[in-house]
This record gives C-alpha cells, sequence and structure tokens, in this order.
C-alpha cells in the first residue's frame, strides 16, 4: 500500500489537485447525479458527466497558475453570494433594529427599530437619508 501511495504522490507532484472549486463541482455533479435517478434525463445525465470530467480535468491539469486563477474567480463569487446571504439571515432574525439600504452606495444601514420618521447618514458615502419605521 506505501508503493501504490508514494506512486500517487509522484504522480500529483506538479498538479493542480483539489481547491475549494474541486469540492463545490464536485458536490454539484453529486447533487445532480442523484437528482438524474429520479429524473432519469440524458441531458441531466450528460450535463453531471460533463462537470465530473471538467472537474477532474482541473484536478490533473499541471497548469497550476490558471487553476489558481479559476479558484480565486470562484472564491469571490462564492464570498459575494455567502455575504449576501448572511445579511439577509441577520435582517430576518434581527428585531432589535431595521435595515435600510443607502441610494447612493447600495451599504445596508442599521437602525434602531423605533416608530416615526428618523434621519440618518450613511457611514460610508455621507448621504443623508430620511427612514419612515413602522
Amino acid at each position: 500500500m506505501e508503493k501504490f501511495r508514494n506512486k500517487f504522490i509522484a504522480f500529483m507532484f506538479g498538479r493542480n489537485g483539489p481547491d475549494r472549486l474541486y469540492r463545490a463541482s464536485v458536490a454539484v455533479f453529486m447533487v445532480l447525479a442523484v437528482i438524474n435517478i429520479f429524473a432519469h434525463s440524458v441531458i441531466l445525465g450528460v450535463l453531471s458527466w460533463a462537470l465530473f470530467i471538467w472537474t477532474m480535468f482541473r484536478c490533473f491539469s499541471k497548469n497550476v497558475y490558471k487553476r489558481g486563477l479559476e479558484n480565486r474567480a470562484y472564491l469571490r463569487l462564492e464570498e459575494k453570494v455567502i455575504k449576501k446571504f448572511g445579511m439577509t439571515k441577520t435582517m430576518l432574525t434581527d428585531k432589535e433594529h431595521c435595515y435600510k439600504k443607502c441610494r447612493r452606495c447600495k451599504a445596508y444601514l442599521r437602525l434602531p427599530r423605533k416608530s416615526g420618521t428618523h434621519t440618518a447618514v450613511c457611514p460610508k458615502c455621507g448621504e443623508k437619508i430620511t427612514v419612515k419605521i413602522r
């Protein structure tokens, strides 16, 4: 077993290997494969296997620089999605504050939940915002 392990390590030397994009695409492949078990769709099957082949190509690729660029682009996208949904979760669960979006810079302002009309200043761009809270 040790001999096989050493040969595999030698084979993977200089290759990209698994990264976050690899893990995400394997997870998407598995979800598509499970859905295809019930759906019996040729298109879904071809799509899932194409994704799997692309994932293995990325993993075994020797162009580490290009695969690194792809992974960084994925990480930026993942960060945006997590940030968006994280803020949505915060806005839905926070009962003590009201969240309003600045019209100019699109930043979220966290305001105390007190009834009436209030004026707030955006900390990013300095725009004055009038907010009505019920």
